[in-house]
């Protein structure tokens, strides 16, 4: 991969950036659109929110949320300009002051369930999660849930997830799809449950908060056609419901550019290793995409990764376009084109509904999607390499 560092910075694509950014973004469309101060309840309530997160309160002054969180809190460093500000926020944007915690006011813990560790995705959005529960004295822990058994290939780790019950845990997060969710639901009895970037599958069943993979698949072929390509191909497909439904949102991508039939899917789930041997089948075969799309930035390492082995050089001869923008698509090694899911926006709504069904809150199960952008990087700086005339065959008798 060339390491041309005059490409390497970042471009932003935002799929309302042709709109002004006071205006109130659509219903479910939150991208990375940062509030301003002149956010009503109104716009939030558009946009999929009946109240507004710390984050959201933080964002519209332009502060951070611990600063956000200290002026609510009345911390003795805080200005009295600044400190009025923010509540005024607050109150404008129907933060639940009610709810508000001293700060040694300890309520309890949630238990965030994760099906791996070495996703760097879900490290974004356990921060998000925390700065939140912070603002109501409760604290997470984070939890593997998966299990190897000789039975099954994977299954989930219900005892552990019946012990939290049993400590008195407030309630539960789920980052993505779990495995055998029928246990995992059985697990975790009559306590809050909210799903977090996981599958359409769930929402009717419990609260969720999901990326639009709709709109990040959609915005991914935009720009790749937009720079002349028309063989593309993504990888994924395998292991999870949200990588058979990004699949399905990729196709409808290229149907709606009229490419449907240069739509290939090589399957592959969310692992670098397997990312790699799907590539490796790619650019193997007689019909070798310009660019690839994939499942998450990990599957993307790897498809450099058979780039580099099949002798092509990205972008110039292969555009590779990943899916989370985690801190392996912005490093200055591999700097990976990658949407953006918005992870803070994710986490924060994600447990502004935990504590409101701990609180008592009795409504039907909510869905928010979360419109996310695309992060441009050197990985899909270029057009489609130049198709090469193929040498006439001459017998000789």
């Amino acid at each position: 991969m060339s390491s041309d560092a005059s490409a390497s910075s970042d471009e932003t694509i935002d799929h309302a950036s042709d709109t002004e950014r006071s205006r109130p973004e659509e219903k479910g469309e939150t991208g990375q659109m940062v509030e301003n101060v002149e956010q009503t309840a109104s716009e939030l309530a558009d946009s999929g929110q009946e109240r507004g997160t710390l984050r959201d309160v933080a964002d519209s002054l332009g502060i951070s949320s611990a600063v956000a969180l200290r002026a609510l809190r009345g911390a003795d460093e805080i200005k009295p300009l600044m400190a009025t500000r923010v509540r005024e926020a607050a109150v404008r944007l129907h933060f639940p002051l009610e709810e508000l915690s001293d700060e040694a006011d300890h309520r309890g813990v949630v238990a965030i369930l994760v099906n791996t560790m070495r996703n760097t995705w879900i490290s974004d959005l356990v921060r998000a999660i925390r700065i939140e529960l912070t603002a109501t004295g409760r604290s997470a822990i984070v939890v593997p849930t998966r299990r190897r058994v000789p039975e099954y290939p994977v299954a989930a780790d219900t005892e552990a997830i019946e012990s939290l019950v049993q400590l008195g845990v407030d309630g539960f997060l789920m980052v993505s799809d779990l495995a055998d969710m029928d246990s995992v639901f059985a697990a975790t009895g009559d306590r809050p449950f909210v799903g977090i970037g996981c599958s359409k599958e769930f929402v009717g069943r419990i609260d969720t908060v999901r990326i639009d993979d709709e709109v990040g698949q959609g915005l991914l072929v935009d720009h790749l056609v937009g720079l002349g390509h028309r063989e593309i191909a993504h990888v994924g497909g395998v292991g999870a419901a949200v990588a058979r439904e990004r699949a399905d949102a990729f196709r409808q991508a290229m149907e709606r550019h009229g490419l449907g039939e240069y739509a290939r899917v090589e399957p592959g789930d969310f692992t670098e290793q397997v990312g790699q041997t799907a590539g490796s089948m790619l650019l193997r075969g007689s019909r070798v995409p310009t660019a690839v799309t994939c499942a998450n930035d990990v599957t993307a390492v790897g498809v450099l990764s058979a780039a580099r082995e099949a002798g092509l050089s990205v972008p110039e001869e292969l555009a590779v376009a990943g899916y989370g923008n985690t801190s392996l698509a912005s490093s200055g090694i591999s700097q990976i084109t990658s949407v953006d899911p918005n992870s803070d926006r994710l986490g924060a709504l994600a447990a502004q509904f935990l504590v409101e069904r701990v609180s008592g809150l009795e409504t039907a199960p909510r869905d928010v999607a979360v419109a996310p952008s695309v992060v441009v990087r050197r990985s899909s700086s270029a057009g489609p390499r130049p198709e090469t005339t193929k040498r006439k065959r001459i017998s000789v008798d």
